[in-house]
């Protein structure tokens, strides 16, 4: 029997420089074409700057209600596929949808979360290709043979609620692009980001706020691999998750293959404190798996923040905001620490 090793290789599906870029209103291609996503006339509008200088506007069908500060748009530069999420209404209206502009035409949009009676809001999207290589053991004599096996994934996170007096919790979804650049919805399985721990942390009452209610995907640059942040308020604590990749035996057919699937590892779990300003103060996560809290003074002429790690928290550091200091660029710099 032939023996079989795999080894991961985590590649950011735009590039290095496109790590950031893979989420949010605007993304830019290593094609140079830039793509950004807005709201116009209750519609939602993607721009396409091409790297040619031509300039093309697309209509995302059936985007009615877009929340503005929801809009995501992103590329597989696999496939050149296209891919606009959206926030459709608020409250416990709220559902979150996706539509694909694959080879000129658009695929959708698909509602993949609060269309159950649940509310979905907050989203986030990140797009990530995975690459495992196999190595099997050769015949008697012979080479090993290695081949490599890549997946696409949409990765999703957002804020669920089942109704008005539930706090809610943070759910994940990989959804797997197939070689047309079509997301494979049909097999998403969602995953709840709560009593994810084998031991219980002593809680507390928290003042909720709007603020902790936010899910974060992002890059760990040491690793390449994609990770989700999320507060877990049930259990009090702040958790990174580390989103892997595994190889599994795909019997969905007749013929032998296989598939990639994601798998959560943990990554950091940091408790909530008492001591902490949970209602006001924001978060910022990223390389090292690097966790800031920062938020106003009082009088609105300070900006403070602190770093958190499994081991406590660090003293309090504050940035003066005047003149020369805006509150916008204050916060671009306290983020930036976690780079």
């Amino acid at each position: 029997m032939r023996g079989i090793r795999y080894i991961l290789i985590a590649a950011i599906a735009l590039g290095i420089a496109g790590i950031s870029a893979a989420t949010g209103p605007m993304t830019l291609t290593g094609a140079g074409d830039l793509y950004a996503v807005a709201t116009h006339d209750n519609q939602v509008v993607v721009t396409a700057r091409y790297a040619d200088g031509t300039v093309s506007e697309l209509i995302v069908p059936q985007s009615a209600a877009a929340v503005a500060n929801s809009l995501q748009v992103g590329v597989d530069e696999t496939t050149g596929a296209l891919y606009v999420l959206w926030q459709k209404k608020t409250g416990m209206d709220a559902r979150l949808r996706v539509a694909s502009y694959i080879d000129d035409t658009w695929i959708g949009p698909i509602t993949f979360a609060g269309n159950d009676g649940t509310a979905a809001y907050n989203p986030q999207l990140l797009i990530h290709r995975a690459v495992s290589v196999i190595t099997e053991d050769g015949n008697e004599g012979e080479e090993p043979v290695v081949t490599e096996l890549a997946t696409t994934f949409l990765h999703l996170t957002w804020w669920s609620q089942t109704g008005e007096e539930d706090v809610g919790i943070a759910r994940y979804a990989a959804v797997a692009i197939n070689d047309q650049g079509k997301p494979q919805f049909w097999n998403m399985a969602p995953v709840d980001l709560i009593d994810l721990l084998p031991y219980g942390i002593a809680c507390f009452d928290i003042e909720v706020g709007d603020n902790l209610k936010y899910p974060k995907l992002f890059i760990e640059p040491k690793t390449g691999n994609p990770h989700v942040f999320a507060t877990d308020l049930a259990n009090c604590i702040f958790q990174i998750l580390e989103l892997d990749t595994e190889v599994v035996d795909d019997d969905s057919g007749t013929a032998k293959r296989r598939r990639q699937i994601i798998i959560l590892r943990q990554g950091a779990t940091i408790a909530l404190r008492s001591d902490l300003p949970l209602a006001t103060g924001r978060l910022a996560v990223g390389g090292g798996l690097k966790l800031i809290m920062h938020w106003d003074g009082d009088e609105d002429d300070l900006l403070h923040y602190l770093e958190l790690d499994e081991e406590g928290i660090s003293e309090t550091k504050s940035l003066p905001l005047d003149e020369t200091l805006n509150h916008e660029e204050a916060v671009d710099l306290i983020r930036g620490l976690t780079n």
